[in-house]
Formats: structure tokens, sequence, C-alpha cells
């Protein structure tokens, strides 16, 4: 049983005690898994579960609507708590500014000698939110701060351009990636929008024949940072690649015996398969990065965030797209009064524009006067 009280706060001063804690605690763990009824491998209970039966940490969590960052500062919390040795968040709570602030600090310090500093500043504002969110106050001076580190990845980042994704879908391992890849590509979305992607989002549109471009509405419900733009929603697309790509994975996966309702997936783990197991930003990483390597492309050099890049890349060399069209098509806030005077809801006119890019292999654009009923007829 731990020591409480006084003797809890002189465990978690006390630097042989912590090393020891910390040694065991923040040392990156395995992800644990189990078998299903067929002997297939699937994902078990994540190991912070247990701290949302308390009402400190539901009430706080709460707050954030991404599940990603519900589930990474739930997993930063379980680490101070590890490394404090505190068994419930409300000893924690119970702590004085001082030792609060030194656990943290600590543990921050910890990533930051392992070169994740990045993650070591995610540490303390998770810390200063947690406990902003009950009451009490978590400051830390000017010299305790970690500051930004430099973005290196600007160093050797690369951007593909046009020819590279079509190299790197002609790479991929599987269907499935290969239309991820494509679908980062010519609509440009965040990784963790594209894992939201539901059936309903493009039955229509892909059935019972496909009709280009495939209207991609992104709502906070699928990206999450629209909500801190103040968006309701933004426009994207899909071209014939995309599109005929993303009906062969989806015509695929209902040969498999699958049967397609508006809530489900479009994308999911080919480890465990079903409409249940929706594929992960994490999952979307490592396609991106062994795709890469099988390309030629050095792998440490490129992110899923990098075809995003490459989408504005092929909205910036299409001179009959206006810039607030271009800011629009990624989903951006225009600012002052450029925003109040777009018509975001004009959606055909949106995605006329967006058929001028060549986002094809085929190198075939939409005339700059198309304003044929097909686009038209694609309002649903």
């Amino acid at each position: 049983m731990l020591p409480t009280g006084v003797a809890k706060e002189s465990l978690v001063m006390s630097e042989v005690a912590f090393e020891v804690l910390r040694s065991e605690a923040l040392a990156p763990k395995k992800h644990a898994y189990s078998r299903d009824l067929r002997g297939r491998y699937v994902s078990s209970e994540k190991s912070f579960s247990w701290l949302l039966k308390y009402p400190p940490v539901a009430d706080w969590i709460d707050s954030y609507t991404s599940e990603e960052t519900r589930e990474k500062k739930l997993y930063q919390l379980e680490k101070i708590l590890q490394a404090g040795g505190l068994e419930e968040p409300s000893e924690l709570l119970k702590l004085d500014e001082r030792n609060v602030k030194l656990l943290t600090r600590r543990v921050a310090n910890w990533y930051l000698q392992k070169g994740k500093a990045v993650w070591a500043k995610q540490i303390m504002i998770t810390m200063k939110g947690f406990m902003e969110a009950n009451d009490r106050k978590l400051e830390f001076k000017r010299a305790e701060r970690i500051r930004s580190p430099v973005r290196k990845k600007v160093i050797y980042e690369y951007i593909p351009n046009k020819m590279d994704v079509y190299r790197m879908a002609n790479n991929a391992s599987s269907i499935r990636n290969r239309t991820v890849l494509l679908c980062l590509f010519q609509a440009g979305v965040r990784v963790s929008c594209l894992c939201n992607w539901n059936f309903g989002l493009v039955k229509d549109q892909l059935y019972p024949e496909i009709r280009v471009p495939i209207r991609i509405k992104v709502s906070p419900a699928m990206d999450t940072k629209l909500n801190l733009y103040g968006l309701s929603y933004y426009m994207t697309g899909l071209q014939q690649e995309a599109a005929e790509s993303l009906r062969d994975y989806l015509d695929m996966r209902t040969r498999g015996g699958w049967i397609p309702q508006l809530l489900d997936p479009i994308f999911v783990t080919e480890r465990t398969g079903g409409p249940e197991s929706r594929l992960r930003r994490e999952s979307v990483w490592m396609i991106v990065k062994n795709v890469a390597r099988r390309t030629g492309i050095k792998p440490e050099s490129i992110w899923v965030h990098c075809f995003r890049k490459s989408f504005r890349k092929v909205l910036n060399a299409t001179p009959q797209i206006d810039e607030d069209t271009k800011e629009a098509l990624m989903g951006h806030k225009l600012p002052g009064s450029r925003g109040n005077y777009f018509d975001f809801h004009d959606e055909d006119e949106v995605m006329m524009k967006y058929m001028r890019a060549n986002f094809g292999n085929r190198n075939i654009l939409v005339p700059d006067s198309d304003t044929s009923s097909d686009l038209a007829s694609h309002k649903h």
C-alpha cells in the first residue's frame, strides 16, 4: 500500500523513488491484443480507461471532442500518476502546487532527454489544463517552460508531386492502401478526417454509377479543427482516379461479406476486418512510411500531412482558381471581411472550380466555363 499524506508528498519529492518509478512507468509498452472468435488479433481496452471512472477526469476530458486528443491526454495523465506513484487522480489534486509542478517537470524532462521535446511540452499543457479544470492553479515560470523545438521536419521534409503520388499508389500493398493515398491527395483532408469517413458520405455518388466530382462535405464531426475556425462545414472532392479506386475498394469489401450501412466506416483495418474496426491515424502513418520506402522515397522525410501540402501545390498551380476558393477547399477560415462575402453555400461553384485543378493522372481538365447539369445533379 502506498503511503499517504505528508509521506506521499515526500515520495513525490524523493529523487530515488522517482527514478525507480519513472523507469517503469515511462518506458514504452507494446499494445495489448486479444483474439476474437476467428482467432484474429483485436486491440484490447486502453491502459488509461480506468481513469474515466473518476469525475474530476471525466468532467475535464469531456471538454475535448477529438478522440485522438482525448486518448493522448488521458495517456499523459496516466504517465504522471504512475511516475509519481499515485493510485488515483484525487491524490494528485491533494498535492500542493510546488509538488505538482515538480512532478510534471520531472516527467517532461524525462521525455526531453529522450529527444521528445514536443511530447514534453504537451505533458505540461495537459497537466495545466487538468489542474485548472479542477480549480487548481498550475503556473510555470518563464525559465521552467519548455520552448517550442525547432521544426527540423521542414529541413528535410519532402512534398510529393503528382507523379510521386501515383508512383506510391501503384506501389501500395493493397487496394485499401492505394485508395487511402489517392483520397489524401485528391481531397486534401487531414488524416483524422479521412479516418472518420462513413459510407453514407459517398454512397449516392458511387452507386449505381460514379459521378465525378465526388463531393466530400467535411463537418466538425469529421474534422474537429473546424470548431476552432468557427466553420459549420467545408467542401472538397475526389476526381476520377480516387473515385474509381474507392469504389473498387468498397466492392471488394462487399464481396468479402460486408453489408454496407450508412454509418459504417469506409476505411477499416485489414488485420481484424469488419465495419467496427475503423482505420486509425497511426495506421495511415504506417501506410505512408512503408509505401514511401518501397517507392524509393526516404520514409523519414515524408508524413501523412505532406499529402495535404501536395493538394495545396496542385491548387497553387491552377491560376483559374481564385485564392479564396483555394483557402475554402483547404478548410481554412477566410480572414476579415473576405469570409463574410464568400459564398460557402454555392457548392456547385466550388466544385466547378475544384475540377479545374488537375489531380488526375490523365491530364484532363474541366473547362473554365463548365457549369453543366452534372454538377447541379450532385446536390444531396
